[in-house]
């Protein structure tokens, strides 16, 4: 089986939630940073233009997005499972809500924050200006002020689902083990503790359980870190060749056929057209082929929710 190599910066909350999945499955893996905001040259060959932090490598094959991501990590690596309580429908369910409202929320928070970016972080001076058109679709970053007030009461609620599942003592949002519901959740407290530490400090200090939650998680680790150098990382990718694929779904309501060009968009916000030639889909995926003189052959893979898939 290849080896994981994880392209992410670590600053990067999504990226922290891949991390976390390493650590809870016990895996070993190659770290290659990436800047984290544009450009992203290392990065650009292997995804075509896909800019979000992380992106997965196995091979040449490309996997897009932490929902599929953690989703191909339990497939090859089932045990232990990011499911502990079994239930992998709801749990992948969850990030619909947490990459969602819940992000969106937080990211408002600190985008219109009187401290952003003022956590220990190292950042690169164009950060700002970078994410402010990455969310240009959400919010005009520049006009939340008077709207603070909301997004922080929404906050408050959506952080009082947290509570209530830690209400009886439990370890864990689902029980005395952690899993993907875990780590869907910590990803607004982990991030305004860094990115908006006084923002943070006014919604959390008053829920010491949730900050023991915290710490709990943040014990299972990252698994088994290597460093790798970027431009390994792209010889990999063209020493290797796509793994075998199960074709095209007869059923997808797409109607799409193999070997149809396609364009794959983000549909909430840092939008960019991924093209290439479709190869396979699933209920929850879709692969493109695309090859350039940088990595010869890959093969990305997208899940279908909260992408625009469409033929070219």
């Amino acid at each position: 089986m290849s080896e994981l190599i994880l392209h992410h910066y670590d600053e990067a909350p999504f990226a922290e939630k891949i991390r976390l999945v390493f650590g809870i499955k016990g895996l070993a893996w190659h770290s290659v940073i990436v800047p984290s905001a544009m450009p992203k040259p290392f990065l650009m060959p292997l995804t075509g233009g896909y800019r979000r932090t992380p992106v997965l490598q196995i091979g040449a094959d490309i996997y897009i997005d932490t929902q599929l991501i953690a989703a191909e990590l339990e497939r090859r690596y089932p045990q232990p499972s990011i499911f502990p309580d079994g239930n992998a429908g709801l749990g992948y369910a969850l990030g619909s809500w947490a990459n969602g409202p819940y992000v969106v929320t937080s990211v408002a928070i600190y985008m219109g924050a009187t401290d952003p970016f003022a956590g220990e972080v190292q950042l690169p001076a164009h950060f700002f200006e970078d994410r402010k058109k990455m969310w240009m679709t959400q919010f005009d970053a520049d006009q939340l002020g008077p709207k603070l007030p909301g997004y922080r009461t929404r906050l408050r609620a959506h952080t009082e689902f947290i509570l209530m599942q830690l209400a009886d003592g439990r370890a864990f949002l689902t029980g005395d083990k952690p899993g993907l519901a875990d780590i869907h959740a910590m990803w607004d407290p982990w991030f305004l503790r860094r990115f908006a530490p006084e923002e943070a400090k006014a919604l959390y200090d008053p829920y010491p359980q949730l900050a023991a939650w915290e710490a709990r998680l943040a014990a299972v680790g990252h698994g088994s870190r290597t460093e790798m150098d970027p431009t390994r990382a792209l010889e990999i990718a063209r020493a290797a060749a796509p793994a075998p694929h199960d074709g095209v779904d007869p059923t997808d309501p797409l109607n799409l056929k193999a070997g149809t060009p396609v364009s794959i968009s983000p549909a909430d916000y840092a939008e960019v057209n991924v093209t290439g030639t479709l190869v396979a889909t699933t209920i929850q995926t879709v692969s493109i082929h695309r090859h350039t003189a940088d990595v010869g052959d890959v093969i990305l893979h997208f899940p279908k929710i909260g992408y625009d898939i469409e033929p070219v």
